[in-house]
């Protein structure tokens, strides 16, 4: 029995000697590891605020895409019809060409009154012979036409002078857009008046060759007249020598 204690001792003595060693084990601290640590955690925080940042300049967009904007308000004279379309259609420009200016509608007050303040001319009352009648019809027709060209300039022009304030409005509108919805209803406003503006472009050309074909007209009709005047000469010429 008494054999035993000592060996009793020696076993506990060989755990308290033990303990202290395994307690110094688990206090063992690694600072490069903590600073790891630490630094992880803070680009982990900081990814978290750009995430918050993008999300809240995500929902600010979204948000002002979907506010409305007052974009079809600005440039108002941009929708007046004597600037969306200041130009008479074909049949209108024929049918003054041949002297009947009333066809030009709103144009037709202002071409009568450019026909009348240029006229050097009046014809006088009466049944002129055939010759007489075709150069009267002539003077009338140039007269008619140019009085149209005239009041066509002066409206194409009044036009081009209220377009260019309004787009200048718009410009302005989109140098101070308050939101995304505003820029891209702005920008959409822009594209529609330069294909309008394009549109013009091309009937304004269409004029061009009317009046050219016109002016071609009136010398054909000339030519014509001439030979048909020549014909005449010649078949009272021939009748007279039978």
């Amino acid at each position: 029995m008494r054999a035993r204690i000592p060996f009793a001792a020696a076993a506990a003595a060989l755990v308290l000697a033990g303990a202290p060693a395994v307690q110094a084990q688990q206090i063992v601290h690694d600072p490069r590891a903590l600073a790891q640590m630490v630094e992880e955690a803070r680009t982990t925080l900081d990814q978290l605020r750009a995430l918050q940042t993008q999300i809240e300049q995500g929902q600010q967009l979204f948000d002002s895409l979907n506010d409305l904007s007052d974009v079809n308000a600005l440039a108002g004279e941009l929708g007046l019809p004597q600037v969306r379309n200041p130009l008479p259609d074909t049949r209108a420009l024929r049918a003054a060409a041949d002297g009947d200016l009333s066809a030009l509608g709103d144009l037709a007050d202002r071409a009568d009154a450019i026909r009348r303040d240029t006229r050097l001319y009046t014809p006088p009352a009466g049944d002129p012979g055939s010759a007489e009648a075709y150069y009267r019809d002539s003077l009338e027709r140039t007269g008619a036409r140019t009085a149209r060209d005239l009041a066509i300039g002066e409206a194409v022009g009044g036009a081009a002078d209220r377009r260019l304030q309004g787009l200048e409005t718009l410009r302005s509108a989109l140098d101070t857009a308050p939101n995304a919805r505003a820029v891209m209803d702005l920008g959409a406003r822009l594209a529609a008046e330069q294909a309008l503006i394009q549109n013009e472009q091309v009937r304004l050309q269409g004029l061009a060759l009317t009046q050219a074909a016109e002016a071609r007209l009136e010398e054909q009709r000339a030519r014509e007249r001439a030979e048909a005047a020549r014909a005449a000469r010649m078949d009272v010429y021939e009748r007279a020598f039978q």
